[in-house]
């Protein structure tokens, strides 16, 4: 099975890249929409949401709507003991710097200056998602490790990517593996109901997996 989602890691990374970045800026700001949405519907009011790494769907958009609506925005960061901690920030231009991932993460004084109990809903990154709300990361386990400490009926999970990275074949799953509750796209959000704001563009095909 890890062979598999290796696999699937190594086709989904390469899809994505080929997207250019005019066009990858552009879906980003798709996918946010939906995503605020979703969280607009659900009255979220602290969100963790994640810098992107690479090629990842940029969440500027998002965390941009999130503190300029006066609503909680935090991002995770990876500790030493490869544990994932959260902090609320602020302003995106003074309250982050780069980690050891890469990724940009709140800096030092705002860490763990919320709790994971606090957080209403928890935007999650991946390489690939299926139908079902299943997902494959970059595999270092953090968000897996991170969401099992969310009590259940907690944040609400929403998984973050574009529509290129959504499987037509379910994906392989482990036990330690945690489902979102939501998949967001920039053509959809799904499970099918879970925000009827979302339609799906009129004659476009929608999933670019396999």
């Amino acid at each position: 099975m890890a062979a598999t989602k290796q696999n699937l890691r190594k086709y989904y990374t390469a899809v994505r890249k080929r997207i250019p970045p005019a066009d990858a800026e552009r879906l980003s700001f798709g996918v946010a929409a939906n995503a605020i949405s979703i969280l607009r519907l659900r009255g979220a009011e602290l969100i963790l949401a994640y810098h992107k790494l690479g090629s990842e769907a940029d969440t500027a958009h998002l965390v941009e709507f999130i503190i300029g609506s006066g609503l909680g925005a935090a991002l995770p960061y990876c500790r030493d003991d490869g544990s994932m901690g959260i902090g609320r920030i602020f302003n995106p231009r003074f309250d982050l710097q780069r980690g050891p991932q890469g990724a940009m993460e709140p800096i030092g004084r705002l860490k763990d200056n919320v709790t994971p109990a606090q957080l209403d809903a928890v935007v999650c990154p991946g390489v690939v998602f299926d139908e079902s709300g299943a997902r494959i990361g970059r595999g270092g386990g953090y968000y897996d490790r991170f969401l099992r400490t969310l009590k259940d009926g907690g944040a609400f999970k929403i998984g973050y990517a574009f529509d290129c990275q959504i499987s037509k074949t379910p994906l392989p799953k482990e036990e330690y593996d945690v489902a979102m509750d939501a998949v967001v796209t920039e053509k959809r959000a799904f499970p099918a109901g879970c925000c009827p704001a979302i339609i799906a563009p009129a004659g476009e095909e929608i999933g670019g997996g396999r």
